[in-house]
């Protein structure tokens, strides 16, 4: 436990739900954390994170995490297990861990990241006397109940949904990542000052390549090709396998040069090449395995647009992409549908991507001439505007400045629209 003649420096424990090899975390908030300590320490940080599997953090993780001053502590999940059980534990987990980090300082701050470790972290704001900052805060159990993963009314849903509206309610400040997320802490008259920020990347990292695109182009003999480009998951919060093989067959008679790339998981893949539809597409599309975020830069700097693959229903107004800040940052615009996140309204009003009521279902003639005015730009020109978006709008700098604010100084009054 801390002793008294620490007393005035200032402790944050930062909270993830996520294990720390998971690209939430290792590309997004600990990466935010080792730039806020680069910047100006903000005071000691004990990270914590809920480790899905036994892989554990990576040497140079460790390392960077160790140079920067900042303590991380594991605590065990399993998806497949009792679930409810394991979060009672992980919280008496938390609250130990928490007492020995804070032990008597003065300057208490518990950071949550995304919804469930945003729930932890209310707890421990009233437990330990604590600032809550809460970081993307997401209505989390919409995704579920839309998706058919949960019933409305069980346990399981009730919890989720009071322990979200007690975030609002109990948080000091809240970094929302999108406009409907704005209005709806708004809405509930939180008292939390509230500022808009999409989720952040390290834009500069993923500049555009073009001699290592080129070599990927040749590499998959897509020299003369309109490369679509997906990355990541499907099913859940996604478009299934199916309805992303129609979304494929009409693009395919809407760009007679086009060929797809997925870089997905096995199991995607896998239900990819069992598909009746597999066999018409097969030729014109390459499956790759997933990579480290650093060996994709090669893939983005390939393609020609990248597709944002998330269905338009209620809840997805809520969200912020990580995708979208990738595919920009990489000089590349988006193919997105109307409704999901600012995203779509970001790439139809600054001319960096395209929109669709939904990919699922486009008309192939509509497709067709929203890609044909792509193409009719300068594609440096294209470029340069998409890299400009990302850095303007989703570069990490801007959420690092806000956690500086949030943690050391806290929030003006203000409904923060002007943040991003």
């Amino acid at each position: 436990m801390a002793s008294p003649q620490h007393a005035e420096e200032r402790r944050v424990l930062v909270l993830c739900g996520h294990g720390i090899n998971d690209p939430l975390v290792s590309t997004l908030m600990l990466d935010y954390v080792l730039r806020l300590q680069a910047g100006g320490s903000v005071g000691r940080i004990l990270l914590i994170t809920e480790e899905h599997d036994s892989s554990g953090a990576s040497p140079e993780s460790l390392v960077r995490m160790k140079q920067a001053g900042i303590a991380w502590r594991p605590l065990r999940y399993d998806v497949r297990g009792w679930q409810l059980v394991q979060r009672m534990r992980n919280m008496l987990l938390l609250l130990w861990h928490a007492w020995r980090f804070m032990g008597f300082s003065r300057q208490r701050v518990v950071v949550g990241f995304l919804s469930f470790a945003g729930s932890y972290a209310t707890v421990l704001r009233a437990l330990v006397r604590a600032r809550l900052v809460i970081v993307n805060f997401e209505p989390h159990s919409r995704y579920m109940i839309e998706g058919g993963t949960w019933r409305p009314g069980s346990l399981k849903t009730r919890l989720t949904q009071w322990f979200e509206r007690r975030q609002v309610a109990r948080a000091d400040a809240i970094i929302a990542p999108s406009e409907a997320v704005m209005d709806m802490v708004l809405e509930q008259r939180s008292r939390a000052p509230v500022r808009l920020q999409g989720v952040t990347i390290d834009a500069d990292s993923y500049a555009r390549d073009e001699t290592a695109g080129n070599r990927v182009r040749e590499q998959l003999g897509l020299k003369d090709r309109y490369i679509i480009l997906y990355i990541g998951k499907f099913r859940d919060l996604y478009h299934s396998e199916a309805e992303y093989l129609r979304f494929m067959q009409e693009s395919l008679i809407a760009v007679p040069d086009a060929h797809h790339v997925i870089i997905t998981q096995d199991a995607h893949a896998e239900a990819f090449r069992s598909h009746a539809l597999w066999g018409g597409i097969s030729a014109r599309c390459s499956l790759i395995p997933p990579m480290p975020p650093a060996a994709l830069i090669p893939y983005l700097s390939a393609a020609d647009i990248g597709v944002v693959a998330v269905p338009p229903t209620p809840s997805q107004r809520f969200r912020s992409p990580v995708k979208s800040a990738m595919y920009w940052a990489a000089g590349l615009p988006i193919l997105i549908a109307q409704g999901v996140s600012d995203d779509w309204k970001v790439a139809d009003s600054e001319g960096v991507g395209v929109v669709l009521p939904d990919l699922v279902g486009a008309d192939a003639g509509r497709l067709r001439r929203c890609i044909d005015a792509l193409r009719a730009q300068s594609r440096e020109s294209l470029a340069r505007r998409c890299a400009e978006t990302a850095r303007r709008s989703r570069d990490t700098s801007l959420m690092v400045d806000l956690l500086r604010e949030a943690i050391t100084e806290g929030f003006g009054p203000s409904d923060g629209r002007a943040a991003n």
